[in-house]
């Protein structure tokens, strides 16, 4: 392997495809692959519906024999906004509890530049890989969104097979949330009146 240790740091509001192509490039890379499940204080909430084990448990569902990736739940610093380099520095603290060391590449995906979250000289030795969003074009709202809709067969295009016999439990987390109640009924009143 080139490295030993790779970071990926996400909500997982599903784990979806485009997250296990950050998993996987980790797995061709590294040694070990550390999952952040960030955000894991907050549920049943608009952007943070799932529960923190039910999002641990997607990522393990995908990859039960690999015994390389390694997941463990990040609360926030303050809020989820909080994008500083003290919430960098948060970040690899809690890396260090496992691995006790600055990872040595972090894998993320183009939508927002990770290497921001930190202060230069706390990534000094640390190197990106940054996956094009264009690859594979789907996000966890829009994997919600399709879950409030109930078309599972669109849901299951997007998610690892291993998943799909997740989809009623995940779904009944997700609309257990007021808000995505709402967004259902909203549906169901512009399908009555077409």
């Amino acid at each position: 392997m080139v490295y030993d240790s790779g970071l990926i740091v996400g909500r997982f509001q599903t784990f979806h495809k485009g997250h296990q192509s950050l998993v996987d490039t980790g797995l061709l890379l590294c040694d070990r692959v550390f999952i952040l499940v960030g955000s894991s204080q907050e549920s049943g909430t608009e952007r943070n519906p799932l529960n923190v084990a039910t999002r641990m448990r997607m990522i393990r569902e995908c990859y039960p024999d690999e015994k390389r990736v390694k997941i463990y739940a990040l609360a926030d610093l303050t809020n989820e906004n909080d994008i500083t380099p003290d919430w960098g520095r948060y970040v690899l603290e809690n890396v260090d509890k496992y691995v006790f060391k600055v990872p040595e590449l972090m894998i993320y995906g183009n939508d927002e530049a990770r290497s921001r979250w930190f202060d230069l000289n706390d990534i000094k030795d640390m190197a990106e890989i940054i996956i094009p969003r264009s690859r594979l074009e789907i996000s966890a709202t829009q994997l919600r969104e399709l879950m409030v809709w109930d078309q599972r067969r669109k849901w299951m295009q997007w998610v690892d097979p291993k998943l799909h016999k997740m989809y009623d439990e995940l779904r009944a987390e997700l609309m257990a949330v007021p808000f995505y109640q709402e967004k259902r009924m909203q549906y169901e009143l512009e399908q009555m009146n077409k």
